[in-house]
């Protein structure tokens, strides 16, 4: 690419780099009286204004920030902040407004009044931000012969993390009653400031050399702006970062210091022109200081790599949707339909860092078995270093071919550089067997280790057996008992129960054994009739491990089941001729009594069609067998059954003419009996849907 920069020889010698002079002091904050005066001042003219944007100032309500008198207190600057519709602060320069004394008072001036321009040239060049300043005459703006956007620069921050573009061509648009704009096209079509909640680590976008740095001015001085400038030979272009945190530039990067891509370069703050905390960001042909103690120039156009829409150009939702379209740029990263939507504009980094932290593992160590004797604590130690300084160390395990983050978070050293802390795998992944395991480390920047200094351990049951408890058996009038229970997995997670029952008195037997999943905390058990039962519960985990019984072959519940029943009031219902009538669509109730006690029902369908019979537990842990007959009450159509006692059933058949229709439902078991074994059922049409088929 071939591209002709005009360039200052105040870059060239660090020893010419130009400072404020003498004669031209620091703007001078108004009182806290004054200050308020023209607070007011500011809300009534923006009240009285006719042609005032009513959409604009439902989304944002502009504030004064920051006051700056001339020495005789008759001329005033005024910085605007502006607030969104959800009372958040936008983080960017300000908007600018003027004032003049008059005997009634203050009088504002927005961008475009009458005699804005007039003020603005007479006003002492100190009263102003650099942005608002005439360019130097020894500087030129003639322009530039170009072979197209400049490539290969990367967001300012790490990759993977994700900050908030607060805005772009948002400079330079024409919003009077906000002040705006707060820096001409000329300089700002190519800036772009992002933000966070806090202020944030910056790196370079591109590789360049230091030409200038300062870190001096304390946070939030609206007088003193701390930056960063970084020339790239190769693009013969200048990248300027403004607003930076107080005394976070490292000390290294003076002058003529080489910077890679990725590298650290200082925190965001909002130090000098800006409303709030963040990066002003811009890469420009040439540059100047002014008196205001930082680096101005022209920004050039370049594309993010790391921005996959636009062409490298990132753009928020309000400004895609309200301001012309530059450069072709009319995406943005969310809803456009709601602009100001919080969760819009956030930009995820590619910008890999230039030295990520590094560091091993000293224990556990290759081979080492841990867990003996349930035991669930590993003893991990490990070293970490940083460029700058590490921030947390963390174990990882590999697990399904993914390395994933283990027990705690570790973000104080033991010792400078040496890291000693346990993990509790029951807690963590309650894993058994062979083990890979690593260290992931964290910097300042943002920057995230990949899994460094890889070993395999051995596990050998570091979580001890799950425990469980059988509750109270729960009886009714029923040869069906419910029994629940309690159980607590030790880390690894329960697969099954194993459910045991002996009849009184008698002896356990492997073959009264009921395996129940491990989801599940209650089940029916049906007995004979008149019968008593124990009960015995044990859980077993993933890893195997298994819950021992309860000591000395003890039980933990028992029931005692009724050797009678009380027969429902529609008996005799024993055969077809004795068959009761159902109702179509209306359900009806019965009880399981005596043992194997058929219930027959006659239902009068008049319809051609499909239908279906549903029985139901209503109590008891009623669990039926149905079968459906044609007119002559011996034909078989349909049957089907329940999956298990206390469970539905249900049989769908056929009505191929009008006329009469049987039923016969049965218990599950035949030991399944009780005045409170009691279903309902009811016979329903099956109304057909058809969903059409959508192929790609």
């Amino acid at each position: 690419m071939s591209q002709i920069r005009f360039l200052t020889p105040i870059l060239l010698i660090a020893a010419t780099l130009l400072l404020p002079a003498s004669n031209n002091p620091p703007p001078i904050p108004a009182s806290a009286e004054t200050q308020a005066d023209l607070s007011a001042a500011f809300n009534r003219r923006l009240q009285s204004d006719q042609g005032v944007n009513s959409l604009v100032l439902d989304l944002f309500t502009p504030e004064l920030d920051t006051a700056f008198t001339s020495p005789d207190g008759k001329t005033a600057v005024l910085w605007l902040a502006l607030r969104d519709d959800s009372g958040r602060l936008l983080a960017t320069e300000p908007g600018l407004a003027l004032a003049h004394l008059l005997e009634e008072g203050w009088q504002v001036l927005l961008p475009g009044d009458s005699g804005w321009e007039e003020m603005l040239t007479t006003l002492p060049e100190w009263m102003l931000p650099l942005e608002q300043k005439p360019v130097p005459e020894n500087i030129s703006l003639e322009p530039i012969a170009s072979a197209g956007p400049l490539t290969g620069y990367y967001l300012p921050y790490a990759a993977g993390t994700s900050r908030w573009l607060e805005g772009s061509i948002s400079h330079f648009q024409s919003i009077p009653e906000l002040g705006y704009p707060s820096c001409s096209a000329v300089y700002c079509r190519y800036a772009y400031d992002f933000t966070d909640a806090w202020h944030f680590p910056l790196l370079a976008s591109k590789d360049g050399t230091v030409v200038a740095a300062r870190d001096s001015c304390f946070d939030g001085d609206p007088n003193c702006t701390n930056y960063i400038v970084l020339h790239n030979a190769s693009d013969q272009a200048y990248q300027i970062y403004l607003h930076h945190a107080h005394n976070t530039i490292p000390n290294f990067l003076t002058p003529g210091t080489n910077v890679k891509r990725g590298q650290y370069i200082g925190d965001s703050d909002d130090t000098g022109y800006s409303t709030s905390q963040h990066v002003h960001f811009m890469v420009t042909d040439s540059i100047w200081m002014g008196g205001n103690g930082y680096y101005w120039g022209r920004s050039i156009d370049i594309r993010f790599a790391d921005v996959a829409i636009n062409n490298g150009i990132p753009r928020t939702c309000y400004e895609v949707i309200n301001f012309q379209i530059y450069d072709g740029a009319f995406d943005c990263l969310g809803d456009k339909s709601n602009p100001r939507d919080p969760a819009n504009d956030w930009y995820v980094s590619g910008n890999v860092g230039a030295y990520p932290p590094v560091g091993s593992l000293s224990r556990p160590t290759a081979g080492e078995v841990v867990g003996i004797g349930s035991n669930p604590l590993i003893d991990v130690s490990a070293t970490a270093s940083d460029d700058v300084y590490v921030t947390a160390v963390r174990l990882v395990a590999k697990l399904n071919n993914q390395w994933v983050e283990i027990g705690p978070k570790i973000t104080q050293p033991t010792q400078p550089g040496v890291y000693d802390w346990d993990v509790d795998l029951c807690a963590s992944i309650g894993y058994n067997g062979p083990l890979e395991v690593a260290l992931r480390i964290w910097d300042h920047e943002g920057n995230v280790s990949e899994a460094l200094d890889p070993r395999t351990i051995q596990v050998d049951h570091a979580c001890p057996p799950p425990t469980s408890q059988l509750k109270p058996a729960e009886a009714f009038d029923s040869t069906a008992v419910r029994l629940n229970w309690n159980a607590t997995s030790a880390g690894a997670g329960i697969s099954s129960f194993e459910l045991q029952w002996r009849s009184e008195p008698g002896s356990w037997e492997a073959a009264n054994t009921l395996t129940l999943p491990g989801d599940v905390r209650s089940t029916w058990f049906a007995g004979q009739a008149g019968g008593s039962y124990a009960f015995r519960l044990r859980a077993l985990d993933a890893n195997g491990q298994t819950e021992s019984w309860p000591a000395g072959g003890a039980f933990e519940t028992s029931a005692t089941l009724p050797a009678t029943c009380l027969p429902d009031g529609f008996e005799p219902d024993d055969d077809s001729t004795q068959a009761r009538a159902l109702l179509l669509g209306i359900k009806a109730q019965r009880n399981l009594c005596e043992a194997g006690d058929p219930d027959w029902f006659r239902v009068e369908i008049g319809k051609v069609s499909d239908y279906s019979v549903i029985a139901s537990s209503i109590n008891g842990g009623a669990a039926v067998r149905i079968t459906v007959y044609a007119a002559d009450g011996t034909t078989t159509l349909a049957n089907g059954q329940a999956a298990g006692v206390g469970q539905a059933a249900s049989v769908r058949f056929q009505a191929a003419a009008a006329g009469s229709y049987y039923i016969k439902i049965v218990p599950l078991t035949t030991n399944l009996m009780g005045t409170e074994a009691v279903y309902d059922v009811s016979v329903v049409e099956v109304q057909e849907v058809f969903l059409p088929l959508v192929t790609r």
